[in-house]
């Protein structure tokens, strides 16, 4: 599950890689969703479905442990002090996320952004029943990941975060 599609590459991509697998995105804006949709379809995947729709309501009403990975890539990081507090990796959302992992499932979420780096890692640690899969919190490289738009954009400027945690 893709939470911020952006333009559906990244979906359309893994979709297309493990066809073996269903994947479900969401999208808030619009305007974003309306391109991923073209890409989705480009792609010609069967395994990918977006949904125009706030993935944070959505997914409270899932089941438990019924979710094998979720994948935030480069969220809104309102970068003003005064914005920070419409994040939305925060500690309670993390761990709704988590709560709906399988044991096992992984939840991945990057970054171009030094302070939000940081802010996630500390809204990690109260969170039960994850860890991270590599010695450190996160790592600043690409591995077996599908390099978004975003990530070619800002990376080179800026950096990236990737973070992997996995539930025990």
């Amino acid at each position: 599950m893709e939470i911020g599609i952006g333009n559906g590459e990244f979906i359309s991509a893994f979709a297309g890689r493990h066809p073996e697998q269903n994947y479900l995105g969401f999208e808030v804006m619009k305007r974003i969703f309306d391109r991923a949709i073209r890409k989705v379809r480009t792609a010609g995947v069967k395994n990918a479905k977006i949904i125009h729709f706030d993935a944070t309501f959505f997914v409270s009403l899932l089941e438990d442990g019924c979710v094998d990975n979720f994948f935030v890539n480069f969220p809104d990081p309102w970068p003003k002090k005064k914005h920070n507090k419409r994040r939305l990796l925060k500690t309670s959302f993390i761990e709704i996320l988590t709560s709906k992992l399988k044991t096992g499932g992984s939840l991945y979420m990057a970054t171009d952004q030094a302070d939000y780096a940081e802010e996630i890692a500390e809204n990690l640690k109260p969170v039960e029943n994850l860890k991270s899969a590599y010695d450190t919190v996160f790592i600043n490289e690409l591995v077996d990941y599908h390099e978004t738009k975003y990530y070619r954009k800002f990376s080179p400027e800026l950096g990236v975060y990737f973070f992997r945690m996995i539930k025990q």
